[in-house]
């Protein structure tokens, strides 16, 4: 392990991500400043709806399922129309898989176990697997690496739309540490500075979201994303874009290229189709993150709009789908996903019985966590 201490022997007497985390830093494993912001503990209030964690953990499948058919295409002109129906070849993939099998290994183990975790992704046939997780699965699998030292120096966005389970344990204990667990489960497979940073930010705005009653502003989006980001990603870091209207005009940590591109996109009213042929929206986190957040900024206060315009004008449709179906269940709750989009996840056609059963079982527990808490 070239320029850092295997830091074996503490990571066997670790039961947390918190622990994990130290013990990684000190090693000089994990690609990310050690911020302060990575210690905050979140404080779980005691009216958040069920239907709102429900909302999150399904809009991963719903999102996902509604763009699996068209990913790979990019609009070659703005689509508006709204996507009451699933596409007759809707399917759930890899987002979904392993949003839940990530679901899964917390309820197995009481915690996001970075080694069940790797065993669990290696062992699972994973539908649609990208790049940089199947890089991870030979280096765990086949080379026989560590899973620390597994992870990929990938900034793809296989591990951000895997996320959003990492805001469940704080509703049962206010000690935890969640932004451990993003940081972990993230480096796990892509040990990446955008890819941890992003995944921080995003853990933030998930948390936020739930507490929210309506949709907040536009600029909160950006200012709330940014502010985390940049923290975690630091100052100098190196990110270009791959193509679009910034390609070989920007080169800098990627906290600032987002800042700056959805400061333009609202200063002069793209649409997201604009904001797709600006930056891109294949799987490239410095593509993924704007699209994602410029999506909520248009369309936060109208959730079919968010899912249908989301996958209609991007390329990378079924993870960036996934991702906005996350982001919008957080805030509006799975009562506000119209029933021909919610009633096929369920009867095993669209979603495996053990994920409704993982799901089943998240509502149970956190019934009875949110309850004993009010006591």
């Amino acid at each position: 392990m070239e320029g850092t201490n295997r830091p074996d022997q503490k990571l066997s007497e670790c039961g947390d991500n918190l622990c994990i985390m130290d013990a990684l830093f000190d090693a000089g494993v994990i690609n990310a400043e050690q911020s302060e912001v990575l210690y905050k503990k979140l404080r779980p209030p005691s009216n958040v709806p069920l239907s709102k964690i429900k909302g999150m953990l399904l809009g991963v499948a719903i999102g996902d399922a509604l763009g699996a058919p068209i990913e790979g295409k990019p609009p070659e002109e703005p689509e508006m129309r709204v996507l009451s129906r699933y596409f007759p070849t809707s399917h759930i993939t890899d987002d979904t898989q392993l949003t839940f099998l990530s679901l899964e290994v917390f309820l197995e183990e009481g915690w996001f176990n970075p080694k069940k975790l790797a065993d669990r992704f290696t062992k699972e046939r994973i539908i649609g697997i990208g790049r940089s997780v199947k890089k991870f699965i030979k280096r765990y699998k086949e080379l026989n690496m560590p899973w620390y030292l597994a992870g990929v120096e990938s900034a793809g966005n296989g591990a951000l739309m895997k996320l959003s389970p990492v805001v469940i344990p704080p509703f049962l204990s206010e000690s935890h540490s969640t932004f451990s667990d993003s940081v972990i489960m993230t480096c796990l497979t892509h040990n990446d500075r955008l890819a941890i940073s992003s995944a921080v930010s995003f853990t933030n705005l998930l948390w936020k979201l739930l507490t929210k009653n309506k949709p907040p502003e536009p600029e909160w989006w950006k200012d709330e994303y940014v502010e985390i980001a940049r923290e975690v990603e630091g100052d100098s870091s190196v990110y270009r874009p791959r193509f679009g209207k910034f390609n070989n005009r920007y080169s800098g940590p990627a906290w600032d290229f987002v800042d700056r591109v959805l400061e333009m996109a609202l200063r002069d009213g793209w649409t997201l189709f604009d904001m797709n042929k600006a930056v891109g929206s294949g799987a490239y986190l410095l593509e993924t993150v704007p699209m994602a957040l410029y999506t909520m900024i248009l369309y936060g206060n109208n959730l079919d709009k968010a899912l249908s315009t989301a996958v209609l004008n991007s390329k990378d449709s079924d993870t960036i789908g996934a991702i906005v179906g996350y982001l919008s269940g957080a805030l509006h709750g799975i009562t506000e996903f119209p029933p021909s989009l919610v009633e096929p996840l369920f009867g095993g056609n669209m979603l495996p019985h053990k994920f409704l059963d993982a799901l089943n079982q998240t509502e149970e527990i956190l019934a009875n966590g949110m309850h004993q808490r009010l006591e």
